[in-house]
């Protein structure tokens, strides 16, 4: 009788499956050993990476800008090919509302303010590595969502910081902010990723209204100083208001100088060709420092400088920075993203670099133990008038966040 060559030798069966189950289980301990999952529960997409650290791999389920050219393969829920997991919006809502989805431990997330007309701004905040290779937590403008960092740093990037879609394509606005605050008199600057994260929260919330707010912890040259950050969105506004507190928590004064700027590449991400500076009467083609008491609002312009020849064959978006109160900031236009310069504006410089630069410093400032101090700030889209050649800076409705 022939027989079933799969009954035959049992033993030698037992044997091979139980060296096929330590092969399997080893395996499972090599990928626990070398890959590190960084789950956060986003869920927008499976990506693995190239590891850090002394891991090999990395499996996370979100991508940050600065992760990039560390991708080996990805899933990416937003694309087309998988729907059921895509977050669908109305192509054309009845009244402008908000979209967002905020991360209150990780101090990181995006919001979509949904425009009628098939339009749309979308603003992330603390989705992004600082230029020291470490991430974000809170409230600071940068970073992307997984489609634009997939592809490549550089590839399709329009759509991140801050930028506004047309119905045909995306403008980029704002990019990764360059937001520091500095030690005195040590001259020590500490970046977003050097402020220590203390936690976030969603304040209230609405369909058409979102207030968020992150708390950070700095050491100034031995003072620390807690720093506490309130952004408010309105649905269909181009621009969000952010309230930046600072609190002197320790028993001496604290001394520093804060700067809030960004090399914005408005237009174009990667690129600050046609960037020039705006005010409320003037366009702005050389380094500059401007009257903050003058003026209370300023921008970059995708224009074309005339002072280097560029034309004027740009996409004509423009950003805003508008301050308030009586503390006003030196606010100042140059060719490098840095702290303001003793020499600018002292020779006729164009704007011609790939980093065309502004910047809001409050220079010197000093913070009595157990005092808090505030600055406000809207940032935003500027909205487009064809009788005027300049800009147009929205109506800022304070009121509203009261």
């Amino acid at each position: 009788m022939k027989r079933n060559p799969l009954a035959a030798r049992p033993a030698a069966n037992r044997l091979a499956k139980l060296t096929a189950t330590f092969a399997f289980i080893g395996l499972v301990l090599i990928l626990f050993a070398t890959v590190r999952f960084d789950i956060k529960g986003h869920f927008d997409g499976l990506f693995l990476l190239q590891g850090t650290n002394g891991w090999h791999y990395e499996l996370k389920d979100d991508l940050y800008v600065g992760d990039g050219d560390r991708i080996i393969a990805s899933l990416d829920f937003d694309d087309p090919r998988y729907r059921f997991f895509r977050k669908v919006h109305p192509k054309r809502p009845s009244s402008p509302y908000l979209y967002y989805e905020w991360d209150a431990t990780d101090g990181s997330g995006f919001f979509r303010n949904i425009l009628p007309n098939g339009m749309q701004m979308l603003t992330c905040f603390g989705r992004y590595m600082d230029d020291d290779k470490r991430y974000v937590h809170g409230l600071f403008v940068g970073g992307g969502l997984p489609s634009s960092i997939a592809g490549g740093d550089n590839t399709f990037m329009d759509n991140t910081g801050m930028a506004f879609y047309d119905g045909t394509r995306w403008y980029h606005v704002w990019c990764n902010v360059n937001e520091a605050i500095v030690a005195l008199p040590s001259n020590r600057i500490i970046s977003p990723s050097g402020w220590k994260f203390l936690g976030s929260k969603v304040i209230d919330e609405s369909s058409s209204s979102v207030v968020v707010s992150s708390s950070h912890q700095v050491d100034l040259d031995g003072v620390p100083l807690r720093i506490d950050r309130y952004v408010y969105l309105n649905a269909g506004d181009s621009y969000f208001v952010i309230t930046i507190k600072l609190t002197d928590i320790g028993t001496v004064p604290a001394r520093y100088t804060y700067i809030y700027g960004d090399e914005p590449w408005v237009g174009n991400y990667g690129s600050s060709a046609g960037n020039v500076g705006w005010v409320q009467d003037r366009m702005i083609n050389y380094e500059e420092v401007i009257d903050s008491t003058k003026y209370s609002y300023a921008g970059i312009y995708d224009y074309g400088n005339d002072a280097i020849h560029e034309g004027h064959t740009f996409t004509g978006t423009a950003n805003f920075i508008q301050w308030f109160g009586s503390d006003r900031p030196t606010v100042f236009f140059s060719n490098s993203a840095s702290l303001l310069s003793p020499s600018l504006g002292k020779r006729k410089v164009p704007l011609a670099s790939n980093a065309r630069f502004i910047g809001v410093q409050w220079t010197d400032r000093t913070l009595a133990p157990g005092k808090s101090t505030s600055y406000t700030l809207a940032i935003g889209m500027a909205l487009h008038d064809p009788a005027r050649l300049l800009p147009v800076k929205p109506a800022i409705k304070l009121d509203a966040f009261r």
